[in-house]
């Protein structure tokens, strides 16, 4: 490994990459902000559609409207993920609310199955 060259070690600060324009500027925060309430409220749509989907289609065609319901909460939770205008964490919050989104209405599904 070549060492860096004395211009671009004049960037890099205690392990971290420094504004050479604002060399004292402020760091990024270590903690994300995981948007909690907006996660909350994907999935709440997610389990209000898939309990809708569980009680009202038949057995026959309820595998068809719950991948609607997955495509519609995570569209939901696209929407409000934007809505946020933060890029930092995006992905991460996207996956962790769609992934949210099918385990819950998985879990309707089967608890519908079950009683049903």
């Amino acid at each position: 490994m070549t060492p860096l060259d004395p211009r671009r070690r004049a960037l890099w600060k205690n392990g971290g990459v420094i504004d050479p324009v604002q060399p004292d500027a402020p760091e990024m925060p270590d903690v994300q902000s995981w948007h909690l309430p907006r996660m909350i409220v994907a999935w709440a749509v997610a389990a209000v559609i898939g309990t809708l989907v569980t009680l009202l289609v038949p057995q026959e065609g309820r595998f068809a409207w719950l991948a609607f319901a997955v495509g519609a909460s995570t569209l939901v939770t696209f929407a409000l993920q934007l809505g946020t205008a933060q890029r930092e964490g995006f992905i991460t919050r996207v996956s962790f609310s769609v992934a949210g989104s099918v385990v819950l209405i998985a879990v309707i599904d089967v608890i519908g199955m079950l009683l049903g």
